[in-house]
């Protein structure tokens, strides 16, 4: 059972609406090992105050240098919020605001990104380098927003009182104001030379993965890869939302860190597992998330039926079939930063992690709340159907139900069931032997398959037909001529050629394959 914080945190989270961020109080741990397609996202972490809109974007910035790198780094997100508090905190009106407000945007984020650069968790606060949840960043609001209402900087918002009073909430160390004093300056920041022991990662000098849709992996510096994604918000038509999901499965499919904006209801939450499956015509929407994908699960996939979200595919003819008009996305996988809260996937590889479903993000019902407002990609990446996509042999089905690919227009040797759903791959496994044609349409199904040892049943060594040794017309083996024989041990072992046109019986010679 997850332990949740039920209590939202006041955001004002621009990109569509406000809201709030939501936190949990677990710690975390380390992130999922296989997936539909490979993030390479960093570990979750655990927010405190309601900033989740930087914990989405420096985890973008740490999966794209992961990739490039193999390094995995440790940003501080509490850094960045030091300086957007600064910049609201100097730009604000006459009148004192009650409150520091903690939301933003994606390109809020990158923007403090290219202008104060960026640091690891350990350097701006010593403390805090081996935690994944920062007391700094909730001690810091109470202190602000206690400075707020009756202390100094009610009167005072000038840039040297304010920075002053933000290395006090923050509580750093004279080490740390002197290198932010020589490097931007003691009052109003100005990017200057940075001081020797003071690692500032320049969003011109920090190296990250470029990839460009159906390009190679490049690597490029931030600066020049921030510029390159943009947000793309819901469609209002709901015919537009195939076309619009499968811009972001492209992407996913390159293993881009998509970012994802989406409201929060907790009453639509599965307390158990952590997932959102259905929002409600009675939601009240409590709060807006940002978050990193991570997978999706694809269903209805041209001749492969469900791609399960937790399984690695790599094959691009497969990736491509995901892309078909008739695919659905049951759910996306998001890497969280709420800490270490329930498993969606239920295999303790995806801890922090969580399922949000169709239901929820794009319901049907038009008098429930969308969960989605929109997600952010490279702009590279389009809307169309890939060519070449095989069509679904579900196509040719007379009706719903089961049936062997031979029967769609396959091959006679393919071993495959389809379910069949009004005319699409609902399921379709591989039969271990063969697949056997049922008595009337849709009711195929896998043959049994052939005793493990049916020369047990001989009564003396020579040739058999399958059926002379118990195996039912119609199963596995029943056609097969087994070449029956004792190992030195005295045990039967059943070595059998496949009789294409049958197999004869003989009562005084061995039996044999039919001309």
């Amino acid at each position: 059972m997850s332990r949740w914080n039920l209590a939202l945190l006041p955001l004002t989270l621009a990109f569509a609406v406000s809201g709030g961020c939501a936190s949990d109080q677990d710690d975390a741990v380390t992130g999922p090992s296989d997936e539909i397609v490979d993030v390479g996202n960093s570990r979750v972490k655990n927010q405190s105050i309601g900033n989740c809109w930087l914990y989405a974007s420096v985890g973008w910035v740490e999966a794209l240098h992961l990739r490039a790198t193999g390094v995995e780094l440790d940003l501080s997100e509490t850094y960045l919020t030091f300086w957007d508090w600064y910049e609201k905190l100097t730009r604000a009106t006459s009148a004192p605001p009650e409150s520091i407000t903690t939301g933003g945007f994606f390109t809020t984020a990158t923007r403090l990104m290219n202008t104060y650069g960026l640091l690891d968790e350990g350097v701006f606060i010593p403390g805090e380098a081996t935690t994944d949840r920062s007391a700094a960043q909730s001690q810091a609001e109470s202190y602000v927003n206690n400075s707020l209402k009756s202390g100094v900087l009610r009167t005072d918002r000038s840039p040297a009182t304010v920075r002053k009073e933000l290395a006090k909430a923050f509580g750093l160390t004279p080490q740390v104001v002197a290198y932010l004093d020589q490097t931007f300056g003691p009052a109003a920041p100005k990017l200057g030379t940075v001081p020797a022991g003071f690692p500032l990662r320049k969003t011109s000098d920090l190296v990250v993965a470029q990839k460009k849709a159906g390009q190679p992996v490049a690597n490029v510096k931030l600066r020049d890869e921030i510029y390159r994604w943009r947000e793309y918000t819901k469609p209002t038509d709901r015919g537009q939302l195939r076309n619009y999901l499968r811009r972001v499965q492209k992407a996913l499919h390159d293993a881009q860190p998509v970012l994802i904006v989406w409201n929060v209801d907790w009453e639509s939450r599965d307390r158990v597992s952590g997932t959102f499956p259905k929002m409600q015509p009675s939601a009240k929407i409590d709060g807006v998330h940002m978050t990193i994908l991570e997978d999706y699960q694809a269903a209805y996939v041209p001749n492969i039926g469900t791609l399960p979200a937790g399984v690695t595919v790599t094959d691009t003819t497969i990736l491509n079939a995901a892309l078909a008009a008739q695919v659905e996305i049951p759910f996306f996988r998001i890497k969280n930063s709420w800490g270490n809260t329930a498993d969606p996937s239920g295999s303790g590889a995806f801890k922090g992690y969580a399922d949000l479903y169709g239901g929820y993000l794009f319901p049907t019902d038009t008098t429930a709340p969308a969960g989605l407002i929109s997600f952010t990609l490279p702009s590279d990446y389009d809307t169309n159907v890939p060519a070449g996509i095989a069509p679904d042999l579900c196509e040719k089905a007379a009706a719903d139900g089961n049936y062997c690919a031979s029967g769609l227009g396959a091959t006679s040797t393919d071993k495959r069931l389809f379910t069949c759903d009004t005319g699409m791959s609902g399921k379709v496994q591989t039969c271990a032997s063969l697949c056997k044609k049922g008595a009337t349409g849709g009711t195929d199904a896998c043959g049994e398959p052939p005793p493990p040892n049916p020369c047990e049943k001989a009564t003396s060594p020579g040739k058999y037909c399958g059926s002379a040794l118990g195996i039912a017309s119609g199963q596995p083996g029943y056609s097969t001529l087994y070449s029956c024989q004792k190992d030195v041990n005295g045990t039967w072992i059943s070595p059998g050629t496949e009789c294409p046109k049958g197999c004869i019986i003989y009562t005084s010679m061995s039996d044999r394959c039919k001309p």
